[in-house]
C-alpha cells in the first residue's frame, strides 16, 4: 500500500482512520490492495527471472568444467587421451608426453597426470568465479552507454571462459616437462609425514620417557664435592660462608 496504492486511497484512509489490524471491506480500498499486490508480485517475478538469467550463464560454463573433472576423475585412459589430444596440436609437447610415459610407465604416468589436470582446472575455475562475479557487480553500469547489461555480461563471461582454458593449458604444458615419480606423494606416503611432523612437535613418546626418567630430571638433589646430600643448614658450596638454605638453597 505504502508503495503502489493511489494517493486517493492513502487520503481515504488517514481520514477515517482505519486501524492497520481492521479488516477492509470497503470494494474501492479492497480492489487498489488487489493490484497493489498484483504489482509486487510482478515486480518480485521480473527480478527472479533477471537473476536466473544472469545464473544460466555461468552454470552453463559450470557444467561444462564439471563433466571434464568427472571424466578425469574416473581415470579413464581413453578420456584423458582425448582431452590432451584437444588442448595440445603442438608435436614438441606430444614428444614430451610421450617419453614422460616411456620413462615412468603408463600406470605412474597417467596418475601424476591426472592429479596435473585436476589441479590446473581448479585453480583456474576459481580465479574464473572470483572473475565472474567481479563481472555481474560491475556490468549494469553499462547500460548508461545505451548497452544490454546481460548481453554485455554474456560477451564477458565467454571472453573470460576462453582465457581460462588458456591459462589451463599454458599451465599444464610448463608442469608436463617436470612430471617425475617423485612429483606427487602417494596418500600414504602423506598420511607418514603428518604423523612424522606430529610426533616431532608433540615431541611423541621419546618426550614422555625423558621426562619421566630421574636421570634427565631437571630437579636434581643438591651434593658436595664427595657426592654425600647437602643439608639445608650446611655450608653452601659455592664458598659464601652462609648456610645453604640461605643462600643457593632458597
Amino acid at each position: 500500500m505504502r508503495v503502489f496504492a493511489s494517493e486517493m486511497i492513502k487520503k481515504m484512509m488517514g481520514r477515517f482512520g482505519i486501524a492497520e489490524d481492521e479488516p477492509i471491506q470497503n470494494y474501492l480500498i479492497t480492489r487498489s490492495l488487489e493490484k497493489a499486490q498484483e504489482k509486487i508480485e510482478g515486480f518480485n517475478f521480473d527480478a527472479r527471472k533477471h537473476v536466473l538469467e544472469y545464473d544460466d550463464i555461468l552454470n552453463h560454463q559450470r557444467k561444462i568444467v564439471y563433466e571434464r573433472r568427472r571424466k578425469i576423475l574416473l581415470g579413464v585412459r581413453k578420456d584423458i587421451e582425448e582431452k590432451l589430444a584437444e588442448m595440445f596440436e603442438d608435436d614438441e609437447i606430444r614428444k614430451i608426453l610421450d617419453d614422460k610415459k616411456a620413462l615412468l610407465g603408463e600406470d605412474e604416468f597417467y596418475s601424476a597426470l591426472r592429479r596435473l589436470l585436476l589441479q590446473a582446472i581448479d585453480m583456474f575455475w576459481v580465479e574464473h568465479l572470483e572473475m565472474m562475479d567481479y563481472t555481474r557487480s560491475s556490468v549494469n553500469l553499462r547500460a548508461y552507454g545505451q548497452r544490454d547489461p546481460l548481453v554485455e555480461y554474456k560477451k564477458e563471461g565467454l571472453r573470460l571462459f576462453k582465457e581460462m582454458e588458456f591459462a589451463i593449458r599454458e599451465e599444464i604444458a610448463r608442469l608436463v616437462p617436470h612430471i617425475g615419480a617423485g612429483m606427487f606423494l602417494k596418500e600414504e606416503e602423506k598420511l607418514k609425514e603428518m604423523e612424522k611432523n606430529v610426533t616431532l612437535v608433540g615431541g611423541g613418546e621419546n618426550k614422555a620417557d625423558n621426562n619421566s626418567n630421574p636421570k634427565n630430571s631437571a630437579l636434581k638433589s643438591p651434593t658436595n664435592e664427595e657426592g654425600d646430600k647437602i643439608g639445608r643448614n650446611d655450608p653452601c658450596v659455592c664458598g659464601s660462608g652462609k648456610k645453604y638454605k640461605k643462600c643457593h638453597g632458597r
